[in-house]
C-alpha cells in the first residue's frame, strides 16, 4: 500500500505542476512558451533519472522485483496528462474567449504541487524508516541465532583455542614455515628428508602444544557473537589447518620410523582439530573441519601399510572406530550463514552500507564504485533500500529456510546424491520463477550444492577409510590384502559399503602390485579409475573420491 501511495502522490504532484505552469502561461503573453515548456518538460526531466536507475537495475543487473514499469507509468502519466492539461487549459472559454487556465488559481496550484511533492518524499521517508526499523530487529534476531548455536564458554584451562593460538604464533614467527618450498606447503614431502627433520625438531614445542590442544574436548575462540557479521575474519581457522598439516607430517614420520601407535594417536588428533574447527556454526568453519578430516583419513591411509601384527588390536580401539565412523553433519553451518546474511542486510537497511557497498560484497564489476555518478549513487541507494531490499531479505529468508529443511531431511535420512541435487535444483528454480532472488541474497547464498557435495564427499571418504582398515585387518590375519569388497563381508565389514554418489552400487576396490585403492565414482557418477596419486598431474576429468594405500613398505606422503 505504501508503494502505491508513493507513486499515486508522485503522479499527482507532476499533474498539479503542469496545471500550475499552464495557469501561469495563460496569464503571460511574453513567457507563455516558457511556461508551457516547463509544464510538460520539467516533470519528465525530473523522472528520467529515476527511470534510468530502475532500467539499469532491472535490465542490466536483472534485479527483481522490477520497478521500471511503475516509474514508466508515472512518467507517461505525467507526459500524457500534462499534455492534456495544457491543451485543455489553453483552450478559449466563452464569452471572453480567454484561456480556460487563466481562471485557475496559480499560487494555489503551485502550493498543491509542492505539497504533493513533499508528501511523496515523506512517503518515501516512511518506507525508508520502516526498512531501517527492520534492521534493528534483524540484528537482534541474528545475535540470538548465533548465541543459541555457538558452544558455551569454557575456562582457559580447558579451552584448546588458547593452545592453538600459542602454537600458531610460534610458527608464524618462522619465515621458513611460510616459504613455498616448506614441507608444510608441499604436496608430497619426503618425511625422512632433512627439511622435515629440521622442521619437526625446530618446532617440537609447538607440536607438543598442538597435541595438548587436540586432546582437549572444548575449543572456543574469542568472538563477539552478539554482532555476527560477514566481515568477521577467521584467521584462527587457517592456523588450525596449519596445525593439522604439521601434525600429519609428524604422524607420517612416526609411521616411517616404526612408531605406529604414536602415528595413529596423532592421526586421531588431526580429526579432533577438524572437529574443533567445526564447532562454530558457520559454513567456512564446517568446510575447514571437513578438510582437516580428509587430511586425517589421508594420513591414516599412509600409516596403515606400517601396521604390523603387533598393532592389530590398535585398529579395534574406539578411537580408530570413531575416526572412520560416518562424519558429523556440516549443515549446522547454515545457521551462521543465515545470521551473517541478516546482519549484512541490516547494514544496507540502516544505511551503514550504500549502493556502492554492493561491489565490496559481490565483486560484480557492474556495481563497482564509480559505475554510477556521485549524483546518481545517492538516489540509487534509496531506490535499492526502499524498493528492492525488502524483497531481497524475503528471498534470503525463504532460501535459507528451504535449504535448512533439506539439510535436516538429509541429516535424519541421508538421500542419494542425485536426489539431493534434484531437490537443490527445485529450490533454486522456485526462487527464480518467483523472481525473489536479489543481488545480496544471491551473493550471500553459499554454493549450496557444493555444501551438500562436501558432506557426501566426506561420507565417501569415511566409508573408504573403514574399508582400508578392514582390508588391513585381513592382511594382518591372512598375509594378503583382499581382491574384492565381497571378501571383507561379513568378516571385517557387516555389509558392502554403498557408494553415496551412485544408486545402489558399492564402492570400487582395486588391488594393484604397488597400491590398494578404494573409491567412489564422485559427483559426475562416472568411474574414472580411482583417485590419482598425490604427486600425479591433476586430471580435471577425474572426480573420483577415495583413498590410496601403498602396498608393502609405508608410503611416503
Amino acid at each position: 500500500m505504501g508503494y502505491f501511495a508513493f507513486f499515486l502522490v508522485l503522479t499527482a504532484a507532476c499533474l498539479l505542476w503542469s496545471a500550475a505552469c499552464t495557469a501561469a502561461a495563460a496569464r503571460s503573453d511574453r513567457r507563455r512558451a516558457l511556461w508551457l515548456f516547463l509544464a510538460l518538460a520539467l516533470p519528465v526531466l525530473a523522472l528520467l533519472p529515476f527511470l534510468a536507475e530502475t532500467a539499469y537495475l532491472a535490465f542490466h543487473l536483472f534485479l527483481s522485483p522490477n520497478w521500471f514499469g511503475p516509474v514508466l507509468t508515472v512518467l507517461l502519466s505525467a507526459l500524457i496528462g500534462g499534455f492534456w492539461i495544457t491543451r485543455a487549459g489553453m483552450g478559449s472559454a466563452p464569452p471572453s474567449n480567454a484561456a480556460l487556465a487563466s481562471r485557475w488559481p496559480v499560487i494555489g496550484l503551485f502550493g498543491l504541487a509542492i505539497l504533493a511533492k513533499a508528501v511523496s518524499f515523506g512517503t518515501l521517508l516512511i518506507l525508508d524508516n520502516a526498512v531501517a526499523a527492520e534492521a534493528r530487529a534483524m540484528r537482534v534476531e541474528a545475535a540470538a541465532m548465533m548465541q543459541a548455536a555457538v558452544p558455551p564458554a569454557v575456562a582457559d584451562s580447558e579451552n584448546a583455542a588458547k593452545l592453538y593460538e600459542q602454537a600458531a604464533a610460534t610458527m608464524a614467527a618462522d619465515p621458513a614455515c611460510r616459504a613455498a618450498d616448506s614441507p608444510m606447503n608441499s604436496v608430497n614431502p619426503e618425511v625422512a628428508g632433512a627439511p622435515v627433520t629440521d622442521l619437526l625438531s625446530r618446532h617440537a614445542a609447538a607440536l607438543d602444544t598442538i597435541r595438548r590442544a587436540a586432546d582437549r574436548n572444548d575449543c572456543r575462540f574469542t568472538r563477539d557473537w552478539t554482532r555476527p557479521s560477514i566481515d568477521m575474519l577467521l584467521p584462527e581457522i587457517q592456523s588450525l589447518r596449519q596445525s593439522g598439516r604439521f601434525l600429519a607430517l609428524a604422524a607420517r614420520r612416526a609411521a616411517a620410523e616404526g612408531r605406529v601407535d604414536e602415528a595413529l594417536v596423532d592421526t586421531v588428533r588431526i580429526q579432533k582439530i577438524g572437529r574443533h574447527a567445526a564447532t562454530e556454526p558457520i559454513i567456512i568453519s564446517q568446510l575447514v573441519g571437513t578438510a582437516l578430516d580428509a587430511v586425517a583419513l589421508d594420513t591414516l591411509a599412509d600409516i596403515l601399510p606400517a601396521v604390523g601384527p603387533a598393532d592389530l588390536e590398535r585398529l579395534d580401539a574406539p578411537a580408530i572406530r570413531d575416526l572412520v565412523a560416518p562424519p558429523p553433519s556440516i549443515f549446522r553451518g547454515f545457521v551462521g550463514e543465515e545470521a551473517f546474511g541478516l546482519t549484512t542486510f541490516a547494514d544496507f537497511a540502516d544505511g551503514r552500507r550504500n549502493f556502492d557497498g554492493l561491489w565490496e560484497l559481490t565483486g560484480n564489476p557492474d556495481l563497482a564504485p564509480g559505475t554510477l555518478s556521485r549524483f546518481a549513487s545517492a538516489p540509487a541507494s534509496v531506490l535499492f533500500r526502499v524498493f528492492l531490499l525488502p524483497f531481497d531479505i524475503a528471498s534470503h529468508r525463504r532460501m535459507m529456510h528451504d535449504y535448512r529443511q533439506l539439510a535436516t531431511l538429509n541429516f535424519d535420512r541421508p538421500q542419494p546424491f542425485a536426489e539431493q541435487q534434484k531437490q537443490i535444483a527445485a529450490i533454486e528454480a522456485t526462487l527464480q520463477n518467483e523472481q525473489r532472488t536479489g543481488v545480496i541474497s544471491a551473493s550471500l547464498k553459499p554454493a549450496m550444492a557444493q555444501v551438500f557435495q562436501a558432506q557426501t564427499r566426506a561420507v565417501a571418504r569415511h566409508m573408504a577409510a573403514a574399508t582400508l582398515v578392514a582390508a588391513t585387518k585381513r592382511r594382518l590375519e591372512t598375509g594378503s590384502l583382499p581382491e574384492s569388497l565381497d571378501a571383507l563381508v561379513p568378516g571385517e565389514l557387516p555389509t558392502l559399503p554403498l557408494d553415496p554418489f551412485a544408486t545402489d552400487a558399492p564402492l570400487r576396490l582395486k588391488a594393484m602390485p604397488e597400491a590398494f585403492l578404494v573409491w567412489s565414482v564422485g559427483p559426475d557418477g562416472e568411474d574414472d579409475g580411482g583417485p590419482q596419486p598425490p604427486d600425479a598431474e591433476h586430471d580435471a576429468g577425474n572426480d573420483d573420491i577415495g583413498l590410496r594405500m601403498t602396498v608393502g613398505a609405508p608410503a611416503t606422503p
